[in-house]
């Protein structure tokens, strides 16, 4: 059984993080999440880190819009 529950939490993973990758990465759909009900340790810490890496190329993205915005606007400070 416990086979099973690995079996189980690595395709939810693998789910969660294939949907995250192509929303954000593919799609331009910034501020996507992984969400995997009941894991814990390394499966927790490795949705931990997908998510940190998702958020940090959403906030880098929404970083050069601005920045590409204010110089399309003559904003050149």
């Amino acid at each position: 059984d416990t086979i099973n529950v690995m079996v189980d939490q690595l395709r939810s993973f693998a789910s969660e993080v294939t949907r995250v990758a192509r929303e954000v990465g593919t799609e331009g759909k910034l501020g996507g999440q992984a969400y995997v009900p009941g894991v814990a340790g390394t499966w927790k810490d490795l949705t931990d880190n997908v998510n940190f890496m998702a958020s940090n190329l959403t906030g880098q993205v929404r970083n050069i819009a601005a920045v590409t915005t204010a110089v399309a606007n003559g904003d050149l400070s």
